[in-house]
């Protein structure tokens, strides 16, 4: 009787407490049988825009990932070479007369902000572009073969690891490549490991990533509207106070 209650239940919720049902996948957002069906297929939809102009959800996945690794590049560059800027100043300038505190402060700040532009810059491009070309080469990997697995990661991780390295000569990009293929392993079977217990496909993920972003452009136009409709009615009533007040005029009178 309690399984079948069970079974007759809406389906809701998150898939991490049961296992996920055959029947329980949204079929109106899975691509229909006259889709793209072969790997080239797969990844040419990929790369090219709806009807909409809008990019698919796998580069915009690929986007959000490159913009993440830039964000945390500036952060983690930006801390660390100011606390270093801070270090040096202190230690190097001991004996240094300034007029006032006041102005010893200005100097501080200054060097400070400028080490923390300097650390910023420098790990924040590095970052996204090591972020980036890691993600678009596994998403790729994973639209041509139409599934998400530990190659991906492997194969992501060593060529970005390789071409990271290129400006270095041949045995730096041998270095690189394995160090990003072991790495990017690990991260792999992490991730595969936490989708196999939570019941989640990656592309649940994409889907659900870009249906935010879908939704926050919708907010953003309605309230773009909203405001125009306001910001209208508002000065019809200003022009209909003034036709009012002074009487309509006829253009050939003007």
């Amino acid at each position: 009787m309690i399984r079948t209650v069970i079974r007759l239940s809406p389906s809701f919720g998150l898939p991490i407490f049961r296992e996920r049902n055959e029947n329980d996948y949204d079929v109106l957002n899975r691509p229909l049988p006259g889709g793209p069906q072969t790997g080239w297929d797969r990844v040419k939809a990929m790369y090219k825009k709806n009807e909409f102009d809008e990019v698919s959800p796998e580069l915009h996945t690929v986007v959000q990932s490159t913009l993440c690794g830039a964000f945390v590049g500036v952060c983690f560059g930006g801390f660390v070479s100011s606390r270093e800027a801070y270090l040096y100043f202190i230690e190097n300038n001991q004996a240094t007369a300034y007029k006032t505190v006041g102005d010893a402060k200005k100097k501080l700040q200054d060097y400070v902000t400028i080490g923390f532009a300097k650390g910023a810059y420098k790990w924040g491009w590095k970052l996204s572009i090591f972020t980036g070309m890691f993600s678009l080469i596994a998403t790729t990997i994973s639209a041509y073969r139409g599934d998400t697995t530990l190659i991906e990661y492997t194969t992501a991780g060593a060529l970005t690891g390789a071409l990271y390295k290129a400006n270095l000569g041949l045995a730096a990009m041998i270095v690189g490549g394995s160090l990003g293929a072991v790495l990017s392993t690990i991260g792999g079977l992490l991730i595969i490991g936490i989708l196999k217990i939570t019941g989640v496909r990656m592309s649940d993920i994409r889907q659900a990533l870009y249906k935010i972003k879908e939704s926050r452009t919708d907010h953003y136009n309605q309230a773009i509207e909203k405001s125009s409709k306001i910001k209208h009615d508002d000065l019809t009533r200003h022009h209909d106070t003034i036709v009012q007040e002074q009487g309509e005029v006829k253009i050939e009178e003007v």
